[in-house]
């Protein structure tokens, strides 16, 4: 079985095959993020289906999000394309990297094993070295920790700052009310003149009712206090 698998080249053609995984993982975990960033500028009009889901979730909750940066995270975690996982993707990257270094101890195994040339040795491990170092360099090279970065930063912003002018709205809101009530109180200005008025409508009627006036005996503690907020009353 052993010697099949060398003749045949069977641990070659799997690290091959394992080269070819992670580049399909690369190019669409990277495919999906180049898309979810370009959509931030483009808001209105989303290519992509993870944005939609992003802004129709935000409509449906509104006000209710109290964390978004958690929300954001959590909908990366759930980011999908082709009805895979993102994150499921990225971990297909690293798992091809781990299926070519199985395949090239298998070989080196078998190498020692069966007797075999040492270019054959050579050819194995430059094959597994080629390939696993452009895997992880791709990786590295496309930088999906920062465009994650990016978009958890970029998307909590607009949230935060798309549920701001509710706030104001509602503040001025509360602030109308207050205001108009503020309006409908007497300034110190005005008490001050309905007391001068008060009191000049009085001077005029306690002259009337001076002692040789018939209307003496009318102007009393009580009836003059009486008076006082009759007047107050119609003034205000």
């Amino acid at each position: 079985m052993l010697q099949m698998c060398m003749d045949q080249n069977f641990f070659l053609y799997g690290m091959i095959a394992a080269g070819i995984l992670g580049v399909w993982c690369l190019f669409w975990s990277s495919r999906f993020y180049h898309t979810a960033v370009k959509d931030m500028r483009r808001r209105e009009e989303p290519k992509g289906r993870w944005t939609e889901e992003i802004l129709e979730l935000a409509d449906r909750r509104g006000a209710g999000m109290r964390d978004t940066e958690a929300f954001i995270r959590n909908r990366l975690q759930e980011g999908r394309i082709l009805g895979q996982r993102v994150e499921s993707l990225l971990n297909g990257v690293s798992l091809a990297s781990s299926l070519c270094g199985i395949f090239l101890l298998l070989g080196i195994w078998g190498i020692y094993l069966l007797q075999y040339e040492r270019y054959v040795l050579y050819q194995y491990t430059l094959a597994a070295g080629s390939i696993i170092s452009l895997l992880l360099l791709a990786r590295y090279s496309l930088n999906f920790s920062g465009k994650k970065q990016r978009l958890l930063e970029g998307w909590r912003d607009y949230l935060d700052n798309q549920r701001t002018p509710s706030a104001s709205v509602e503040a001025e809101t509360v602030r109308e009310p207050a205001a108009a009530a503020e309006h409908t109180k007497i300034s110190p200005m005005k008490r001050s003149e309905q007391e001068a008025a008060i009191t000049q409508v009085e001077e005029k009627i306690r002259e009337k009712a001076s002692p040789k006036s018939k209307f003496a005996e009318l102007m009393n503690p009580e009836d003059e206090k009486l008076m006082r907020e009759v007047i107050r009353e119609y003034l205000t």
